[in-house]
C-alpha cells in the first residue's frame, strides 16, 4: 500500500473566494467547516444543481441562517440552465465577473469569534417546505487543494453523522460545538463521544452524494452533499440519552410497557371516574336552593346521581375485565390465585400483589372477588348494545363501583391506585420475558423524552476500510449548532393551503357533484346517529343547563336495521359538500362524541410529566 497525502474536509470550493486576503484562525476554522445550505422549494435538488452548474459563487446566498415565518430568510435567485450559444455566453460572462470579484479580496464576515445571534438557528421540516443540504469538499492537503476521489472499488465511502450536543451550563442560543460534549446515535440511543473527531463504531451514518461542476477557471471540482434528516426529529429526540456531564442521579427511564398497559387500561379509566363523580356533584350543587318545588329538586338530584352511578358502573365492569386480562397476560400465577381464591402457591412480591387485590373493597366485595364474579358475564359485556340502566336485563346483576356519585373525598382512591400499581409492578418478572411482546407506546416514552429542543451538529466522514489499521476515518470539523423544529413549531413556515369551495351551492348546482365518498356505519353506530336526528339545538342547550331548566337527552340507541334486525348503513357524500360542513362539524364534534360515547374514561388518559416546564427556557433567560 502506498502512503497517500493528507486528506481533510473543507467547506465547498465555491465558497473559497470569500477567504482571499488576510485570514484569522477563526476564518480558517470556517474554511474547514462543512456548509449547510437551505432551500425553500420542493425542487431543492434541481435548484442546487442549477446554481452549481451556472454560477457556483451564488451558493453563498443559500447558506442557512436563523429565520421564522414572520422574518423569513432572503431568497436567492436560482439561475436556470440555458443551452446552446446563449448558455455558453452567459457562463463565460459569469466567470469573468467572478474573477474580478475574486481579485478584490472578499473576506467572509461571519466568523466564529463574533457574538452569536440572539435568534437560534432552527431547521424546519419538509412539511414546512424547508430542506437542508450538508455540503463539503474532500481535498488533499497539497498545492491547489485538489479533490480526493472516493474509490468505491476499494470500499471507500463518504457519509455524514448527526451528533447531539451537550452545551455547557448557562448556554442558551447557538452554542459553539467546540465547547460542547457530543453524543453519537448508536443502535437507536445516544452515547457519549470521547473524541468528536472520531467515528463511533455502529454510529448511524447518512449518505453523501458527489456532484461535479466547473469552476470559474474551468477546472472540474467536486462537492459532496447530503440531506439532513430533520423529519426524523421525534425519533432522534425520543432516543435514550445519558446524563449530562456534571449532573447527579440517573436519567429518567422509559416506563415499562407492561406497567403502561396497566395505567392506560385500568388505573387511568379508574382515575377518570372521579371526574364523572365530581361532575355529578357540581350539577347537584348548581340546583337552586331553596328551589320553588322541593320535591322536584329532590327528584332532579336523585336523577342526576342515578345517571352518574350508572355510567360509573358501566365503566367499572369493563375495568374489571381489563384488569383480569392484564393479570392473565403478565402475572399468570396471581391470576390463578384469584380464580382459586387462595394464595397458597404465592410468596414474596406475588403474594403482596394478591393481597393488594384482596384489600380493595367495594360494594361488599374485594377487587379479586369482583373479577371472579364478572368473569361469567364477559361475553354479555362484549356484545351488549343498549345503554346501561339500573335493572336492565341486558347487563350483569353484579354491582361493583370504583367510586360513587355521592363520594366527596377521593384521597383514599388515589392511595389505593398507587399502592395497587406498586404491588403489581413489583411482582412483574424482571427483565421483560422474551415471550411477552408489548409494542412501545408514545405515552410510555413521555417521561424519558427531552422536552427542551436539543442542539445538533453534523460531521462529514470519509472511510477507507482497507486502510483502517493505518489511516482511520477522516472526520470533519463540526458544523454550526442548530435545532430541529417540531412539526407544529410556532416559528415554522406554513405551506400555502388552498381549499376550493363549491361556487354554485344551489340545489341544481350541488346535484352535479359525484357522491364519491362513502362512510360505512355499523348497526350500533347507525342506531346512535338515528337517535340524534330527533334532537334540536334547544335540546342540546337544555341538556347542559342546571335544574329546573335541565332536560335529559334520553338517548337509548337501537339497531337501525330493517324491523330492528342488525344492519348497518352506507352513506355517500360529495367531497365539496363535506368541505362546507367541515368547519361546523369541527366545532361540535367533541361534544357530539361525548353524547354518543359517554364512556369517555376509556378514550383519554393523562399522566404527570416530571420536570416539564413550558416556560423553562424563558425562566433561564430571565435568570441570566
Amino acid at each position: 500500500m502506498t502512503m497517500e497525502r493528507h486528506i481533510e474536509w473543507t467547506s465547498p470550493a465555491a465558497l473559497w473566494d470569500q477567504f482571499n486576503g488576510p485570514t484569522s484562525e477563526s476564518q480558517r476554522r470556517v474554511f474547514r467547516t462543512p456548509a449547510i445550505l437551505r432551500f425553500a422549494t420542493d425542487d431543492f435538488m434541481k435548484d442546487f444543481i442549477s446554481v452549481m452548474e451556472n454560477d457556483p459563487r451564488r451558493v453563498s446566498g443559500l447558506l442557512a441562517v436563523p429565520e421564522t415565518w414572520r422574518k423569513p430568510a432572503a431568497e436567492t435567485e436560482v439561475p436556470r440552465v440555458q443551452g446552446g450559444l446563449i448558455g455558453a455566453l452567459h457562463r463565460a460572462r459569469t466567470a469573468a465577473v467572478r474573477k474580478i470579484e475574486a481579485r478584490q479580496g472578499i473576506v467572509r464576515t461571519n466568523v466564529w469569534n463574533e457574538a452569536p445571534p440572539a435568534q437560534p438557528l432552527k431547521f424546519y421540516q419538509p412539511a414546512h417546505q424547508r430542506y437542508y443540504l450538508i455540503t463539503a469538499a474532500l481535498v488533499c492537503r497539497t498545492v491547489g487543494l485538489p479533490d480526493r476521489a472516493v474509490d468505491t472499488t476499494q470500499q471507500e465511502k463518504a457519509t455524514f453523522v448527526l451528533r447531539m450536543l451537550q452545551p455547557p451550563a448557562g448556554t442558551l442560543v447557538n452554542p459553539d460545538p467546540a465547547s460542547c460534549g457530543e453524543l453519537a446515535h448508536v443502535n437507536g440511543e445516544w452515547k457519549s463521544v470521547t473524541d468528536g473527531a472520531t467515528l463511533v463504531e455502529g454510529e448511524t451514518q447518512y449518505p453523501l452524494s458527489p456532484f461535479s461542476y466547473a469552476e470559474v477557471d474551468g477546472r472540474k471540482r467536486r462537492v459532496y452533499n447530503g440531506l439532513i434528516p430533520v423529519a426524523k426529529r421525534e425519533e432522534l429526540i425520543a432516543a435514550k440519552t445519558p446524563a449530562p456531564p456534571g449532573t447527579t442521579g440517573t436519567p429518567l427511564a422509559p416506563v415499562d410497557g407492561r406497567q403502561m398497559m396497566l395505567k392506560t387500561q385500568v388505573l387511568g379509566p379508574w382515575a377518570n371516574l372521579t371526574d364523572v363523580a365530581r361532575l355529578s356533584a357540581k350539577q347537584v350543587a348548581s340546583t337552586p336552593e331553596p328551589a320553588p318545588d322541593l320535591v322536584a329538586r329532590a327528584a332532579a338530584i336523585a336523577a342526576a346521581r342515578k345517571v352518574a352511578n350508572e355510567q360509573i358502573q358501566t365503566v367499572s365492569w369493563f375495568i374489571l375485565l381489563d384488569l383480569e386480562q392484564w393479570l392473565l397476560d403478565n402475572l399468570p400465577d396471581v391470576h390463578q390465585a384469584v380464580i382459586d381464591n387462595s394464595s397458597a402457591e404465592l410468596d414474596g412480591a406475588q403474594l403482596a400483589a394478591f393481597q393488594a387485590l384482596q384489600g380493595i373493597q367495594r360494594n361488599g366485595s374485594s377487587l379479586a372477588g369482583a373479577m371472579n364474579s364478572i368473569r361469567p358475564s364477559r361475553k354479555m359485556l362484549e356484545t351488549v348494545v343498549p345503554v346501561y340502566r339500573a335493572g336492565s336485563a341486558d347487563w350483569p346483576t353484579f354491582l361493583f363501583q370504583f367510586v360513587t356519585a355521592t363520594q366527596v373525598d377521593f384521597t383514599t382512591d388515589a392511595a389505593q391506585r398507587a399502592s395497587l400499581e406498586a404491588a403489581l409492578v413489583a411482582a412483574l418478572p424482571q427483565p421483560l420475558p422474551g415471550a411477552v411482546s408489548i409494542a412501545p407506546r408514545q405515552a410510555a416514552q413521555a417521561s424519558a423524552t427531552i422536552h427542551r429542543s436539543p442542539w445538533f451538529t453534523v460531521r462529514c466522514v470519509f472511510e477507507r476500510p482497507n486502510c483502517t489499521g493505518v489511516k482511520p476515518a477522516v472526520v470533519s470539523d463540526p458544523t454550526a449548532s442548530f435545532q430541529m423544529a417540531a412539526f407544529f413549531d410556532p416559528d415554522a413556515p406554513a405551506r400555502p393551503v388552498r381549499i376550493a369551495m363549491p361556487a354554485d351551492t344551489t340545489p341544481a348546482g350541488l346535484r352535479k357533484f359525484d357522491k364519491n365518498t362513502a362512510f360505512v356505519m355499523s348497526d350500533v353506530l347507525c342506531g346512535q346517529v338515528e337517535s340524534m336526528k330527533g334532537l334540536s339545538f334547544a335540546d342540546l342547550i337544555m341538556a347542559v343547563l342546571p335544574f329546573p331548566l335541565h332536560k335529559d337527552l334520553g338517548i337509548n340507541p337501537k339497531s337501525c336495521g330493517p324491523d330492528g334486525d342488525p344492519g348497518g348503513t352506507v352513506c355517500s357524500f360529495s367531497i365539496p359538500i363535506i368541505t362546507i360542513c367541515a368547519l361546523i362539524l369541527l366545532m361540535i364534534i367533541v361534544k357530539l362524541l361525548d353524547i354518543i360515547f359517554f364512556w369517555m374514561p376509556f378514550f383519554q388518559i393523562c399522566l404527570p410529566l416530571p420536570k416539564f416546564d413550558a416556560k423553562l427556557e424563558v425562566k433561564a433567560e430571565i435568570g441570566n
